[in-house]
């Protein structure tokens, strides 16, 4: 199971005027935010490619052309081009540096009309804040924290039980006896992994919690220390 965004950022990067010109020759560009991010606004031509869905599409990305890769600020897209380069072996991808707002910043266009985005291969189901409290009320899933010890310690969702996303392998049939899980991590990129994979292992019933621990506390609820 590989992680991606456990490396600290070392992308290659081009600014917004960079970027505007190797688009210009003919580079693709790909937005790895959020379904719903993207729908609200996004850099006209691009492509959504979720970064929560990114190892089961990785081959929407070629190896033979320019690939400049974004996000709303870089950060998340700094660690997409990190996976790809640094594990996969991809020369041709770009970080665009700050992002679509570092895009918006220098007057350069912004598509706003509305689209219809959603995920789209994921075998796992996706959850919203909201849903997961209401699951979570309602005892009706085991909550599982693939972050590391000292980031759970740190704060988690009431009732998770922490098995860093590396240890999952090892108690894959501790998991098989749940009757339903729900993963979590800090913004939902590693607990996509972990949620994918055990849909490989057999598991049928599986949520990742859109937004992960950064989201649930943004909307005011509280973790347990």
């Amino acid at each position: 199971m590989q992680n991606f965004d456990a490396s600290p950022l070392q992308s290659i990067q081009l600014f917004p005027d960079q970027a505007r010109a190797r688009l210009d020759q003919g580079a693709i560009l790909i937005d790895v935010r959020e379904p719903e991010e993207y729908a609200q606004a996004r850099i006209p031509d691009s492509t959504l490619l979720p970064m929560s869905e990114l190892q089961q599409r990785l081959g929407e990305i070629p190896r033979d052309q320019e690939v400049i890769i974004y996000c709303r600020s870089g950060n998340r897209s700094g660690q997409v081009v990190d996976f790809l380069r640094e594990r996969l072996g991809y020369t041709n991808v770009y970080n665009l540096a700050g992002g679509i707002i570092a895009w918006y910043r220098r007057s350069l266009p912004v598509d706003t009309s509305p689209v219809e985005a959603a995920y789209r291969t994921v075998r796992y189901e996706n959850v919203s804040v909201a849903e997961a409290q209401q699951r979570l009320s309602a005892n009706s899933v085991t909550l599982v924290d693939v972050r590391e010890p000292y980031e759970f310690t740190g704060g988690h969702l009431p009732g998770a039980v922490n098995i860093p996303l590396q240890t999952i392998p090892g108690r894959l049939a501790e998991l098989q006896a749940a009757e339903s899980l729900m993963l979590v991590c800090a913004t939902g990129n590693r607990s996509a992994i972990a949620a994918d994979w055990l849909m490989q292992q057999g598991l049928s019933k599986v949520a990742n919690v859109e937004g992960g621990t950064v989201a649930w506390a943004r909307h005011g609820l509280l973790l347990e220390m």
